[in-house]
């Protein structure tokens, strides 16, 4: 593969990559505010999350099958679909003003979302060898990062202006259509792959099981932040907005530096690091008394969000085989997503219990607690 070609391919999966952050992180912001507009429509501050999880249940519902078709039918014809659906779909809110119908359009998003997840991350192993994939991985790591940076920092300033805003910036995707047009091809190996083919449960159960997991407890922060900023400290929009950023730029720095962290250490250990450092933010933002104290905890986030994403995508491309990497692909983003769209569902009853900050506090706690079994199960082998 000539090196321009294979740089375009680079740029053209990472565009889609920040896509993917794009679908959550986007509307963050005027999640609270949407919950004010509504305020009529009984248990909104609850309804208004699903904004986030709706998306999220559709993509794990949907997502093995968009696997499976991408097995049988090519990896290129879901993603383009997808895009349509994705711009669709998540620029709803910017046109539609009746809440029913716009969380309707985010489950049309998380339709587009699963299938350019899918086709996206079967197109990474098709494309690249191991080693190359962890460099691959940590660039894409790194422009993630920087694409909810952008995402969530231009969705906090526009929801000052109108809660509808930030929808608008699902129409940007439209301008990625030419690049993933002369980058992209349809790669022949997988082809011949016979769709009968059974996953390796055996191999890949315990990356699917963390993926799912990790999403539970790291999506506590666009799901609950927000509410603890403008709610109980009085922040605005772009407060939330901004917070978010500095997290993504920490991650965005952590995943760039992948590929040497792997070099150096296990997939369990970087699990071990992993967790620490989310527990650690987490337990800083147990604590918080001001906004301003929030910036610290979310640097010990991001590190960890950098860190758990790239980690698992990287486990599961060196774990799964060619003949199985359609399914499994669409399996992961099901796991991925199941436990986005489980992560309000799971803590809001103890939100109402304990509120915002004392959930962060357990489940600081909690991280820390995963982080010593994964130590102790690692030195018994």
């Amino acid at each position: 593969m000539k090196s321009t070609q294979h740089l375009k391919i680079k740029i053209a999966l990472m565009l889609v990559a920040t896509m993917t952050i794009m679908s959550g992180v986007t509307v963050v912001a005027s999640l609270p505010l949407i919950s004010q507009t509504f305020h009529e429509i009984e248990n909104i501050d609850f309804l208004s999350k699903l904004m986030l999880s709706v998306p999220s249940l559709v993509i794990a519902v949907f997502a093995p099958i968009v696997g499976l078709l991408s097995d049988k039918t090519g990896r290129l014809k879901p993603l383009y679909f997808g895009l349509v659906l994705f711009v669709i779909g998540g620029s709803s809110g910017f046109y539609l003003h009746d809440f029913y119908f716009i969380l309707a359009g985010r489950a049309i998003l998380g339709l587009g979302v699963a299938m350019l997840m899918t086709s996206a991350t079967a197109l990474i192993g098709d494309y690249f060898k191991e080693e190359e994939r962890h460099r691959y991985l940590s660039i894409q790591g790194m422009a993630v990062g920087i694409g909810g940076i952008v995402f969530i920092t231009s969705g906090g300033f526009l929801a000052e202006i109108h809660w509808s805003y930030p929808f608008a910036i699902y129409f940007i995707p439209i301008l990625f259509v030419p690049i993933l047009l002369i980058s992209l091809y349809e790669p022949k190996h997988h082809l011949s792959v016979d769709s009968s083919v059974e996953v390796d449960s055996e191999k890949l159960w315990p990356v699917f099981v963390t993926a799912f997991f990790a999403m539970v407890l790291f999506y506590m922060l666009p799901t609950q932040l927000p509410y603890l900023v403008v709610t109980e400290l009085g922040g605005t929009p772009s407060s939330v907005g901004i917070l978010i950023s500095v997290a993504m730029s920490i991650n965005a720095m952590t995943a760039m530096n992948y590929a040497k962290i792997k070099r150096r250490y296990s997939y369990v250990k970087i699990f071990m690091v992993t967790f620490v450092v989310f527990g650690v933010g987490l337990t800083i933002l147990s604590q918080a008394q001001n906004i301003a104290q929030l910036y610290f905890s979310v640097v010990f986030i991001g590190m960890g969000f950098g860190l758990v994403l790239t980690n698992i995508n990287a486990w599961f491309l060196s774990t799964v085989s060619a003949k199985q990497r359609g399914k499994a692909s669409g399996i992961l983003a099901s796991s991925f997503f199941l436990g986005q769209f489980s992560s309000p569902l799971i803590f809001e009853p103890l939100v109402q219990i304990i509120g915002i900050q004392g959930i962060f506090l357990v489940v600081g706690l909690l991280s820390f607690l995963i982080s010593f079994l994964l130590y102790w199960f690692n030195t018994k082998r």
